[in-house]
């Protein structure tokens, strides 16, 4: 499992009682023969344990997934689980996208503190955004999407790129694919992103290229 490594971030997904797909952040912490050891959201503890769980993770144009089961818990949101014999591979779906101007923030999962940015675009499979500080290649955030009486979410995302904005000093533009966005919520925003276009009259796809 040479695809498997330390640091890498990671989403766990329940296999019981979780009709809704929620996901939760992760990330790889150690692995042996036997075992690989999860640092995840505490918010996972607080949901009814489940022994079987999905995990997937992103790379590339992929999405990679593999199911095992939870060997052990701990209060310190460590998870062991048993390390797989086979991994599943998909291609990142495309995903129609929706130009917008809308506020926006998000943290970093790794830091205090929250900022404020401006989302230009928006599909299922994540956004386009501007903010007024970089932010390096795989860094993890918790995204809050508030769209008043249309739509809301809060989910983790993915950096996946970001530079300079040509056209304003000190703004970067950045990619962000989303990682714990559950079923339901991405049907939300599928739904939200089709009636907008119909009242627009056009469309555009957001693959994981548009996030490289």
């Amino acid at each position: 499992m040479s695809l498997l490594q330390k640091s890498m971030p990671i989403q766990v997904i329940p296999l019981v009682d979780n009709q809704q797909g929620n996901k939760y952040q992760g990330v790889l912490q150690s692995l042996d023969s036997e075992f690989i050891v999860i640092s995840v959201d505490p918010e996972y503890l607080q949901q009814p344990p489940s022994e079987a769980v999905r995990l997937e993770f992103t790379m590339q144009n992929y999405q990679y997934h593999f199911d095992s089961e939870v060997v052990s818990r701990s209060g310190n949101a460590l998870l062991s689980i048993k390390k797989p014999t086979k991994l599943y591979r998909s291609a990142i779906r495309r995903g129609r996208r929706l130009s917008v101007c809308l506020p926006i923030n998000f943290t970093i999962w790794t830091e205090t503190g929250r900022y404020d940015a401006t989302m230009t675009d928006l599909s299922h499979v994540g956004l386009k955004m501007q903010a007024s500080r970089f932010l390096q290649k795989n860094t993890l955030l918790s995204l809050n999407v508030y769209i008043p009486g249309k739509l809301r979410f809060i989910c983790q995302g993915l950096v996946r790129w970001c530079r300079s904005d040509p056209g304003a000093e000190g703004v970067y533009e950045c990619g962000v694919l989303f990682t714990t966005l559950s079923n339901d919520a991405a049907k939300r925003v599928a739904r939200y992103v089709e009636e907008e276009l119909s009242k627009q009259g056009g469309a555009n796809t957001l693959s994981e290229q548009d996030m490289r």
